[in-house]
């Protein structure tokens, strides 16, 4: 801000001129600065006797002493100039250039502030107040006219001709000079200079200027926009510039290797310290970077732990979190350490669903090999056999890897067959497991070298060494080697220890056992304390065990069917715990403790077979079982099942018919069965609370479906009814029923959009659910879906696009499927519930199971009612041999007809394949559980005849052909007996 002070003498320091004894200075300084300063600007007008020339003064170095006042007197007094001729001054010093004027290049720079201040501040200065009545009438009459003389006169073109050009060319100089300056440098650097400028990232500097830029690095470190630019500039102003790689590689260097600070680095390199913070973020963010902890740097979670740690704290509801962080970090003993922290922020993230669903856990994720089938078909891949083709690739094409090409070549390059799909699992082979299991276990290397010299991921190694020491019984190291698990003669003995005294302790029993064992190193004290345990469950289940003696008949994967007769069965808790002959009853006896109240002997016309799976049933159709049966598929679902499920929004009513459902299934011997319920959530509900308080082992869909269907009976969105299903999935979860589980169940493709199907897809992924649907059930629907997904190359292939094919599935009928689709299926493990009586009744095709069989797909049954008129898979057996029949007259003489053995397998252990759970059912080996029916074929009113000639198979035949519930004597579901004939009771 400028100050204006007008002064009545001249100054004995004013340049020699001729002028009269009294003149008025105008001086000019910036408000605050002391009268001593340089910038001090004087100009001379004459006073009120005096016509003199105003003259220009220099700056002068110090103030008008008082005594060079005159006449003035010797003490100051303000006053204020008049208005008019304030106006004036004002408008000259704000057209005036105060630095320029006065010796720009030289003097002290003021601040950005007092520079952009245009408003100056007027004042009149006297020596002698006794004299301000005196000034005041002479500054108006005489001082006003003249100064606006001269200023318009003289001043004014003077400062147009004098001070204006002196500023342009000096500012045209510099620019020049600076200009000149960087383009010798760049012609210096010109060849370092070039650089492939191709995805590189724009930089934009946010403060200094060129010569900044380039002071303190090489001129070949940048790569500057065009220089001739600058000339239709006036001034120099900071330009956007293009960071070369190797400058991004110097920077990266010094601050990771070189360990400076990103000060350091910015001073060194002539850079702002912000552009040199942003190349680091940016690398630390493509590389996944994160704060170094005390231990190193901290590791960040992948998905599938993101996963594991939510899953873990779904198990129970009071599980805390030193527990979770606990069993986490013996499941990945590598991650050293995990904060509470880190567990509460993935928990809050699982909770409102926002874990990555771009990757999902690395289990519940398809192989990579089977990406290929539904990714955008613009991505390109070698073919097999070309020069392009790697180990990666073979993998992909279901081939062996040559490991002799992985040993030399180094890390596998999977960049070759696409690199976006880092985050998918990838199917690892046998030989690259292999390799990870001999690396790890025989040449002793740690998980991170595995997995650098495999390239893998540390997570995929490590799940990897944890299945085989799962599978082997490795545990964790001691300071004396891996410690071994003791045999069964070390538990023997530790419970003859413990049995020979009653009030010995651990400790003791650990003594005494190591003096007689020298060879083993140590035992842990839990490890006795397990096994007092294991003896205490064990006497105290003596009296729980039940003992089965008689003919049995299940199926292996060799064989459709095993007789074994003269067996005995020993079934604890839930599980089948031996099966031996007769002959080693008694030797059963001393050692499990069983007395012959818990024997329970068959007669010579019963025998015990696995309980009966159905793989597809509607339990919502059953109130229209054996009616409705005239009109195809897609006009029976809208006249006769659409109306029928729509009553199930009334809750009584589900109840009534659900009740039903299930007492009917068991009466028919099915132990397990995959259901299919309404849109309805409580409903469903409901369905899932029936089956868990009737002792029956389900999966229990709520059916999905938004179009093509009625108003009234049809989800309103996308929205509700993913809400909706996850609602109803962890109701089912929160039964903590190992008998009860939910599936995810889209009604069939046409019913659904393709953001449903999609969105279904993932929440099967994020809850590991089964999945059930139809597929290929009649040509017409086949057409339909080719018009409402015109992208898909198949029926098969929009189940496959929306990740709804995996191991967990189960597609119905099946019928009218390609070789493709049905490679497809097989590819994914999909299972098939084969629904014969359904195919027929509403005349859909004719199913050659042959044909699936011989691809290789899981093949199971399935009633369908009430497509199928009989809930009974006692009856789906039947027409499935019915339907080979019919189809083996139409082929030649090499077709091979399904046999009732291969029926009967269909209709236990392949429905326990359909649905995933041939671990656990589908026959009696050890350790599965105990899901069985005792058959009586001579029980009184059945459909069955038998004769004194008939052998033991003959009696199972005539069963699987005439026999019904009234031959079903017992039910048992995971070794509860459920059904008694005799009784006429269910549990």
């Amino acid at each position: 801000m400028s100050e204006i002070t007008v002064t009545d003498k001249v100054p004995n320091s004013c340049p020699a001129q001729t002028v009269s004894s009294s003149l008025i200075r105008v001086s000019m300084s910036n408000a605050g600065d002391p009268p001593t300063s340089q910038s001090f600007t004087s100009f001379w007008f004459p006073g009120p006797s005096s016509p003199s020339t105003p003259v220009i003064g220099n700056p002068v170095a110090n103030p008008v002493p008082t005594s060079d006042m005159g006449g003035l007197g010797n003490s100051s007094a303000t006053n204020t100039i008049p208005s008019a001729m304030s106006q004036d001054i004002t408008t000259m010093a704000n057209a005036v250039p105060h630095d320029d004027f006065t010796n720009s290049l030289s003097e002290p720079q003021t601040s950005q502030q007092q520079r952009q201040d245009p408003q100056p501040i007027v004042e009149v200065s006297v020596t002698d107040p006794n004299l301000e009545g005196r000034i005041e009438p002479r500054l108006e009459t005489r001082l006003e006219p003249r100064l606006e003389t001269h200023l318009e006169a003289r001043l004014e073109p003077r400062l147009e001709s004098h001070v204006e050009p002196r500023l342009e060319t000096r500012m045209e100089s510099h620019i020049e000079t600076q200009i000149d300056s960087i383009e010798a440098r760049m012609e210096t650097h010109v060849e370092s200079s070039q650089v492939d400028r191709q995805g590189q990232t724009q930089t934009e500097i946010s403060d200094g200027s060129v010569e900044a830029c380039s002071s303190g690095a090489p001129a070949k470190y940048f790569a500057t926009e065009d220089v001739s630019t600058l000339l239709d500039k006036k001034k120099i102003k900071v330009q956007r510039r293009r960071l070369s790689p190797s400058h991004r590689e110097m920077i990266i260097d010094l601050v990771f290797n070189e360990k400076k600070t990103s000060r350091e680095v910015a001073r060194y390199m002539g850079l702002p310290q912000s552009t040199v913070m942003s190349v680091v973020q940016v690398f630390k963010k493509e590389h996944r970077i994160h704060k170094k902890t005390a231990t190193g740097r901290k590791r960040r979670l992948t998905t599938a732990q993101e996963f594991q740690l939510f899953e873990m704290s779904q198990e129970r509801d009071n599980i805390s979190v030193d527990e979770i962080r606990t069993r986490f970090l013996q499941l990945y003993p590598e991650f050293g350490h995990i904060s509470k922290t880190t567990i509460y922020r993935t928990l809050e993230r699982g909770k409102k669903g926002l874990i990555g669903m771009d990757s999902p856990p690395e289990r519940y994720l398809e192989p990579i090999k089977h990406y290929l089938l539904w990714a955008p078909k613009k991505r390109g891949r070698p073919k097999v056999g070309s020069s392009e083709t790697t180990n990666s690739q073979l993998l992909l094409e279901g081939l062996e890897p040559n490991v002799s090409i992985m040993e030399e070549s180094g890390p596998i390059d999977t960049s070759a067959v696409d690199k976006d799909i880092s985050r998918q699992r990838r199917s690892l082979s046998i030989a690259e497991r292999e390799m990870i299991i001999s690396l790890f276990f025989n040449e002793n290397r740690t998980i991170r070298e595995v997995a650098d010299f495999m390239h893998l991921a540390k997570s995929t190694v490590s799940s990897v060494v944890q299945v085989f020491k799962k599978e082997h019984r490795i545990q964790r190291k001691t300071s004396t080697g891996r410690k071994k698990k003791l045999s069964d003669d070390h538990e023997q003995m530790i419970m003859d220890i413990l049995s020979q005294k009653e009030d010995i302790t651990i400790e003791e029993t650990r003594n005494r056992f190591l003096s007689l064992n020298p060879e083993v190193p140590n035992i842990s004290k839990s490890t006795i304390y397990r096994i007092m345990e294991n003896c205490q469950s064990k006497l105290r289940a003596r009296s729980d065990m039940e003992v089965f003696v008689g003919v049995f008949v299940h199926s292996t994967d060799e064989t459709p069917m095993i007789i074994l007769t003269d067996m005995v069965m020993g079934v604890l808790n839930t599980k089948i715990e031996f099966m031996e002959s007769i002959e080693e009853l008694d030797h059963l006896k001393a050692e499990y403790g069983f007395t012959d109240s818990n024997i329970h002997y068959m007669t010579a016309n019963q025998f015990m077979m696995p309980g009966l799976i159905d793989t597809h049933i509607h339990a919502s159709q059953f109130p229209n079982n054996g009616v409705a049966m005239d009109l195809p598929l897609l006009e029976w679902l809208q006249t006769y099942t659409f109306p029928t499920e729509a009553n199930f929004s009334d809750t009584l009513f589900a109840r009534e018919v659900y009740s039903k459902v299930v007492e009917r299934l068991l009466r028919n011997g099915t132990t397990t069965a995959a259901y299919f319920g309404t849109i309805h959530l409580e409903g469903s509900k409901i369905l899932a609370d029936v089956v868990h308080d009737k002792g029956q082992r389900a999966l229990i869909g709520k059916v999905n479906m938004m179009r093509n269907c009625p108003e009234y009976y049809r989800e309103l969105s996308v929205h509700e009814s993913i809400k909706d299903t996850e609602e109803f999935i962890r109701y089912v979860k929160g039964i903590q029923s190992p008998l009860v589980q939910p599936i995810v169940t889209p009604r069939f493709a046409p019913t659904c959009p393709e953001d449903q199907l999609a969105s279904l897809g993932q929440l099967a992924v994020k809850y590991g659910c089964h999945i059930q649907s139809h597929l290929g059930e009649t040509q017409p629907e086949c057409n339909w879906v080719k018009e409402l997904f015109p992208w898909a190359k198949s029926y098969t292939d929009v189940y496959d696009s929306m990740r709804l094919l995996s191991e967990k599935s189960v597609m119905a009928h099946c019928i009218w499927l390609t070789d493709d689709e049905i490679y497809i299926l097989h590819e994914r493990g999909v299972g098939v519930s084969h629904c014969p009586n359904s195919n027929i009744s509403i005349r859909s095709g004719l199913c050659d199971v042959r044909r699936l069989m011989n691809h290789g797909l899981k093949v199971g049954l399935g009633t369908d009612c009430s497509g199928g008129y009989s809930s009974s898979v006692l009856d789906a057996l039947r027409h499935t041999l019915q339907v080979s029949n019919v189809l083996a007259l139409d082929r030649d003489q090499d077709y091979q007809r399904i046999t009732f053995k291969e029926a009967f397998r269909m209709a236990t252990l392949g429905g326990a394949k359909v649905l995933n759970m041939e671990d656990r059912i589908g026959n009696f080996e050890i350790d599965k559980e105990f899901d069985a029916l005792l058959i009586d074929v001579s029980a009184p009113g059945s459909a069955v005849d038998v004769f004194s000639k008939d052998t033991i198979e003959d009696k199972i035949q005539k069963f699987l052909y005439s026999g019904d519930d009234r031959n079903i004597a017992r039910v048992y579901v995971a070794g509860h007996r459920i059904l008694d004939l005799h009784n006429k009771n269910l549990h």
